[in-house]
């Protein structure tokens, strides 16, 4: 008999962060996957080694591809490696002024969240030449999802809910069925905020300060960099505005 994915709301019901929130983290903790809104599009989230792969399998991603945690500040303070100044502009940007980023940076690799909320295959799919790759932000609902995470030592790998290659989706209704059947709960807050842009979340190397992808809002990120800490990036030959 096939597997009965929840949906929440339910009919009748309106959004609501705090409950939504804890019904995403019960099914994390339950060795679920859930597809949960941002502000950049659904994502396919897991916390179990089992949930990663089915979520990764559902994909369709070549062995070798990474994928990156989803925190909260604090877990990103945790985990990283990086200067207290850099911490200070990655605070502003995410927490004052509520920016969803892609952080990628050395990590503590002997932090006990790595060595007892990961397996050694998790911690492949997440890492990369001695980096890990957090997505930071992205709205009220993915905040509270990570504060709960946090609180519970629980670790929470995402990526976009789509088939590899076919594009960032904004609206439940256009997810594939592929990636919808592998879900034990999918959180349906209908059309999400940037959808304009069609894009994937923007991922900055803090490190090298390098910016890895040009993602949505791009252009206020870069703006953001030069005006407060005089930091000089490429420009967005599709979305930057030139006076």
């Amino acid at each position: 008999m096939p597997k009965q994915t929840r949906i929440i709301p339910s009919p009748g019901e309106v959004p609501n962060t705090k409950r939504d929130a804890l019904a995403v983290f019960e099914t994390l903790k339950a060795g679920g996957v859930a597809i949960v809104p941002s502000e950049v599009g659904y994502g396919l989230m897991a916390s179990s080694a089992e949930a990663i792969d089915r979520a990764f399998a559902a994909k369709k991603r070549k062995p070798g591809h990474a994928q990156g945690l989803i925190g909260s500040f604090e877990l990103h303070r945790d985990l990283h490696i990086m200067s207290d100044e850099k911490f200070e502009m990655t605070r502003v940007l995410t927490d004052d002024m509520d920016m969803g980023i892609g952080i990628v940076a050395p990590y503590k690799a002997d932090h006990p969240l790595i060595q007892n909320a990961v397996t050694l295959e998790t911690l492949e799919k997440t890492t990369k030449n001695g980096t890990l790759a957090m997505f930071v932000g992205g709205g009220s609902l993915l905040r509270e999802i990570c504060r709960l995470n946090y609180e519970a030592g629980q670790l929470m790998v995402g990526s976009s809910a789509n088939l590899t290659g076919q594009g960032q989706k904004f609206r439940v209704e256009d997810i594939e069925e592929d990636i919808k059947e592998v879900a034990d709960l999918i959180v349906d807050h209908g059309l999400q905020r940037y959808h304009v842009y069609g894009r994937a979340s923007i991922v900055m190397d803090f490190d090298e300060m390098k910016i890895l992808r040009k993602g949505s809002c791009y252009e206020l990120f870069r703006d953001r960099m030069k005006k407060f800490w005089g930091v000089e990036l490429e420009e967005d030959e599709v979305w930057d505005r030139q006076d």
